[in-house]
């Protein structure tokens, strides 16, 4: 799996204290991948994901060594699904992701409040009509995250908009 991040910005992890920066996973057979890449505000970290990768197995490698509670997929997709790499994640295949998906998040909560983690889908149609409504909402029982889906990159706050 390729690794890219913006080359000036120096983020310091301490030990013991695992990074909880945004996430953005960019899928490489988007045709504006390398402008996506550096339009992703410099506080987030950007990874893509390879046309031969398992976009899931990725995803949730990278998430399971984070604290990580905001999560951009932008991909392809289509009503109830969205390509990562040589994977889809899907309606039919909610079921076979189901543990890689629920391992994703940590509900962090402090007394009353509880700090929701939040996955941002971005891909064409991902959330569109009945397959697309009932994919959103078990993604969201799984995952226990706030899901947001949007065809347009302008709606999330996690690219400069310069």
């Amino acid at each position: 799996m390729s690794s890219l991040s913006h080359q000036f910005f120096n983020h310091k992890k301490l030990p013991n204290n695992p990074d909880s920066r945004a996430i953005v996973f960019i899928d490489s057979q988007l045709s504006n991948c390398d402008t996506l890449i550096q339009k992703v505000i410099l506080e987030a970290r950007v990874i893509v994901i390879g046309l031969k990768d398992d976009g899931i197995r990725e995803i949730t490698r990278i998430l399971n060594s984070t604290c990580c509670q905001e999560v951009y997929l932008i991909s392809h997709g289509s009503p109830g699904c969205i390509y990562l790499g040589n994977s889809e994640l899907s309606l039919n295949s909610l079921i076979q992701y189901e543990q890689k998906l629920k391992s994703w998040f940590k509900i962090n909560s402090s007394g009353d409040n509880v700090d929701f983690p939040k996955l941002f889908l971005s891909g064409c149609d991902v959330a569109a009509g009945d397959a697309g409504e009932e994919f959103m909402t078990k993604l969201n029982s799984i995952t226990g995250a706030t899901i947001t889906a949007s065809v347009s990159m302008s709606d999330h706050h996690i690219f400069d908009q310069e």
